[in-house]
């Protein structure tokens, strides 16, 4: 298998010593595990994601296996739907399917398109505005904990902390993926950025002081239009304190150098020290095409396809196209020996969990497992004297 020398890596290093990561909070032990298996492989494997179709499911995934045999590593669930859990067609209380997809050995990933009530008094939207269909929430009442908005918000937080904690209960780690794209301003949450970075760090504490969330690894995303990021994108940064992993979301771009010149480069010039993925995508150059071009994401998870996975008992299911990744697309991707499955990244998941007690060590002095010395902004796995360290 692809992962077999990486895994011979990882039980030679069992006994050499322990691994340690950037500890900025009390994470839970299966979260540490997840956060270090990232940093041990980044740069050098790719993992494969993609995104529920709407909210609470694995339809894209099961359309992959489907058309390639091989089951995405991270699937990402929404909270798009919570003003109405739960109800007879939607209940975030109900947390079988993430848990199922946990025990097979995929990475669990929640985002949340968070809605607030209309203009016109009865739907629910996130796209700010002064129509009926809009909403004219304000996100600046982030900083009136006495206004109605304040406590409208931090409702939603806790009741989406109800069911994170779900997971945290049953051990699960969870890659959370709040506020994204606020830097195009097109959700109702990106329309100021101070408050946009106050109401991250609220939440931030919400879920990891006052909720004791300690499984959630934290990733932003940045925003990009015509495959182009806002120059003023990272305003909406809340700090390197309440991120561990940076992303962007691109789409419509057949060039793999400029999805390397325009956005991962950025990502990676603003945020040297962060993990970078392509949080979204759609319709894009292969992965092989950018890898090879030097854009070496964390891992990688196009957009659904709402008609061709919407029911997978569909005759739509069936089809081999996509609106934004088909199976040509993914049997490409799965062709490279670094891009990771869910079989495989359970598999190295397994041998970094098996390693016992860390230890902290000097980068100085340090080589990667290629031989290069450690500089300044290379992550990865490094050795010293023969124990590890991840940088």
């Amino acid at each position: 298998m692809k992962c077999q020398r990486f895994m011979l890596i990882l039980l030679m290093l069992f006994f050499m010593g322990g691994i340690s990561a950037q500890e900025t909070r009390q994470l839970s032990a299966e979260a540490e595990a997840l956060l270090q298996c990232f940093h041990e492989i980044y740069g050098e494997k790719i993992i494969s994601g993609c995104t529920a179709n709407v909210n609470w499911n694995i339809n894209e995934a099961k359309w992959v296996y489907q058309h390639t045999g091989k089951w995405p590593a991270i699937n990402f669930f929404d909270f798009i739907h919570l003003p109405f859990s739960p109800s007879n067609w939607i209940d975030y209380t109900n947390v079988t399917e993430v848990v199922n997809w946990h025990k097979k050995g995929g990475i669990v990933g929640c985002m949340w398109h968070w809605n607030m009530p209309a203009n016109n008094g009865s739907d629910w939207t996130y796209t700010p505005g002064t129509g009926d269909n809009q909403t004219s929430f304000d996100v600046k009442k982030i900083f009136e904990p006495e206004s109605d908005e304040y406590k409208q918000m931090m409702k939603d937080i806790d009741k989406v902390a109800s069911t994170l904690k779900k997971l945290k209960q049953r051990k699960i780690p969870v890659l959370w993926r709040p506020l994204h794209e606020a830097g195009g301003r097109w959700f109702w949450w990106g329309l100021d950025a101070d408050a946009c970075n106050e109401l991250w760090r609220v939440m931030y504490d919400r879920f990891t002081n006052h909720h004791g969330l300690n499984n959630l690894i934290w990733v932003w995303t940045s925003a990009a239009e015509w495959n182009k990021p806002y120059s003023d994108g990272y305003k909406w940064y809340p700090g390197d304190e309440y991120v561990d992993i940076v992303g962007i979301d691109i789409y419509n771009e057949s060039s793999a150098s400029n999805i390397r010149s325009k956005c991962f480069n950025m990502l990676k010039q603003k945020s040297p020290d962060k993990l970078i993925a392509l949080t979204e995508c759609g319709n894009l150059a292969k992965i092989n095409a950018q890898w090879r071009r030097g854009s070496k994401w964390l891992y990688f998870a196009p957009w659904y396809d709402y008609e061709r996975t919407n029911k997978p008992d569909s005759e739509a299911f069936q089809s081999t196209e996509h609106t934004h990744a088909n199976a040509a697309w993914w049997q490409d991707a799965f062709a490279q020996d670094y891009v990771l499955t869910r079989e495989d990244f359970k598999e190295i998941l397994t041998g970094i969990q098996a390693i016992p007690a860390k230890q902290r060590l000097a980068p100085v002095g340090a080589y990667d497992l290629m031989g290069r010395p450690w500089v300044e902004g290379r992550h990865g796995l490094y050795i010293k004297n023969g124990k590890k360290y991840i940088k």
